[in-house]
């Protein structure tokens, strides 16, 4: 299986086709979709879209495909990078979207040394 270069923020792994409902496929939304290119920069594509292409959108990254966002619905905002907080502000005002924060790691490890006895502090 190959990797999507974009993930639906707030999703990664686990995002499903099934997370949204037949009863609202005409219904149009705004998302957030991150990524890389080709040269591995970080992207990012406020999408509007309806929800029967999004559907298809949760198929290609559950199936590790690549898209072009633009071939679903219409690019509101995009660049490289994050999001900037002046744009999350206009994505807020504009399009009522919500910050979604995405999954941290279950688990952190601590690769920390322990002292020895004879150590001394720094």
């Amino acid at each position: 299986m190959t990797k999507s270069n974009w993930i639906a923020s707030g999703f990664g792994k686990y995002v499903s086709p099934d997370l949204v409902s037949d009863d609202y496929l005409d219904a149009e939304v705004v998302v957030l979709l991150e990524g890389e290119n080709l040269f591995f920069d970080h992207l990012y594509c406020y999408l509007q879209i309806t929800c029967l292409n999004l559907k298809e959108i949760f198929r290609k990254i559950q199936a590790g495909e690549n898209f072009k966002p633009a071939d679903f619905g219409t690019v509101i905002a995009s660049g490289r990078g994050t999001p900037s907080p002046e744009v999350r502000a206009e994505m807020h005002n504009e399009y009522n979207i919500i910050d979604v924060q995405k999954p941290r790691s279950p688990f952190h490890i601590d690769i920390s040394q322990p002292k020895f006895f004879d150590e001394e502090e720094e």
